[in-house]
């Protein structure tokens, strides 16, 4: 067992002075242990707590951690910053060369990015996506998918759905599985939206087709990698972009958690199908707080270049978020991506040694996974091949899960619930040699009980 004695009385003090955790989405499940692991310091993916244990971890701080921690290159280049210059340069009345520097390569690499609005949150940029459309298209409803996740507001959290008739669906809320997330929202926060089933080809016609003079925008993840990391239907976005194109609805993609992560160009990239605008942060700036809305310039300009439509913000484009997209983008892409690229080969060699591990102790394993991020769901057939639906994981063994998480902590290797791995450019061969040999330990002995 590891030493915790430290973390133990910093933990009960915690939770006298911070109800429900920082962030208290899935609070319940993020400890492996029964109690909160206190961090002292970290380089690269290595991490030490107050108790002296050293961890290697895979949580990439939920994602934007794409460098690693402590790199060295983006730690000078924010430490000059902030001795050299104004942390922030008042939203709209100074800029910095990195304005010009991060728009070009965005713009670059970016598939639909023609013009650029920067936030400082996901959940912030969602929202002025959302206002951006209503003001571009005149329409008010918004389409979005059961499952996917999109920050915190009212009209993009929380709900059920079920078959309504005539192939459409309504969303009601389950008194058993949604009161957590909906209490304190507006009792009209979901007047305005329409959920559809995700990769249901025939329910996103209908909608489109009985509701088009309604919606005005349709935001998704492209890549569910907030629910197990669920891939479109092959065809699928590209109905939602014939459909969008027909019927004058804007096309939003949610790459907070797929931009850069899956590639400079992000999810779009990845797939193959542009979308009107997108929503970026995360690994875009490698830590810090920024985000940003991207898109074509027809609704862009309309949007803002007149004031139609406002997203304002103190902190929009601040400095320091500005030059940490700046230095991201140039570590990424030296030497045509090679830390990148040597990041997929580590990936490549731990999905693949998970699937082995699997076969050699006969237990069933799905791997769903996309350049920089993958889920290891046991319980559940099919090796290294898409998920599309939930409902292929009826046989998901979660209280096997449970135990080697915690095993695997206990062994110094930390990731995130549901065996969400998320990989950083700071990974090395040692770190996945290591990752493995835990895996073989605690799965065998799970097993062997």
């Amino acid at each position: 067992m590891l030493a915790n004695e430290k973390s133990l009385a910093l933990t009960k003090k915690f939770n006298e002075y911070y109800p429900g955790n920082h962030s208290n989405l899935r609070h319940m499940s993020m400890e492996a242990t029964n109690h909160k692991v206190f961090i002292d310091h970290a380089k690269g993916n290595h991490m030490w707590d107050i108790d002296g244990n050293e961890y290697v971890e895979f949580t990439s701080g939920l994602g934007p951690t794409i460098l690693g921690n402590c790199d060295d290159e983006y730690a000078n280049a924010l430490c000059e910053n902030i001795k050299n210059n104004a942390t922030i340069l008042s939203s709209g009345v100074f800029f910095s060369e990195d304005d010009i520097f991060v728009a070009e390569k965005l713009i670059e690499y970016v598939p639909c990015a023609e013009q650029l609005k920067f936030q400082v949150t996901g959940t912030e940029a969602v929202q002025a996506a959302i206002r951006i459309a209503r003001g571009y298209t005149g329409k008010s409803k918004i389409v979005r998918f059961a499952a996917h996740y999109h920050g915190w507001m009212d009209n993009v959290l929380g709900g059920q759905i079920r078959p309504a008739g005539n192939g459409e669906y309504e969303l009601y809320k389950d008194p058993d599985t949604d009161d957590e997330l909906t209490q304190g929202l507006s009792p009209h926060a979901w007047d305005d939206i329409i959920i559809l089933p995700w990769n249901d080809f025939d329910a996103l016609k209908i909608a489109f087709e009985r509701h088009y003079d309604e919606i005005a925008i349709i935001h998704l993840e492209p890549m569910v990698c907030n629910t197990f990391g669920m891939y479109p239907k092959p065809g699928f976005l590209e109905l939602i972009r014939e459909l969008c194109d027909k019927y004058n609805v804007v096309m939003s993609f949610d790459e907070v958690i797929t931009g850069f992560r899956l590639g400079l160009g992000g999810a779009q990239k990845f797939f193959g199908v542009t979308p009107d605008i997108c929503t970026m942060a995360k690994a875009i700036s490698a830590g810090l707080p920024i985000a940003l809305i991207a898109g074509k310039k027809k609704i862009m300009s309309y949007c803002f270049d007149d004031r139609k439509v406002i997203a304002p913000g103190t902190y929009n484009g601040w400095n320091l978020g500005m030059c940490a997209i700046a230095t991201t983008i140039k570590i990424m892409e030296r030497d045509d991506g090679a830390r990148y690229k040597n990041m997929l080969k580590l990936q490549e060699k731990l999905t693949a040694g998970i699937v082995n591990l699997a076969e050699k102790y006969n237990l069933d394993v799905r791997v769903t996974e996309a350049p920089g991020v993958f889920n290891t769901i046991f319980g559940v057939k099919g090796g290294r091949t898409p998920l599309y639906i939930l409902d292929e994981l009826e046989t998901m063994d979660m209280d096997f899960m449970i135990k080697l998480r915690y095993n695997l902590q206990q062994e110094g290797l930390i990731t995130l619930p549901a065996f969400r791995w998320y990989m950083t450019l700071s990974h090395t061969d040692e770190d996945i040699n290591f990752t493995l040999a835990k895996m073989d330990k605690c799965i065998g002995e799970l097993v062997n009980v």
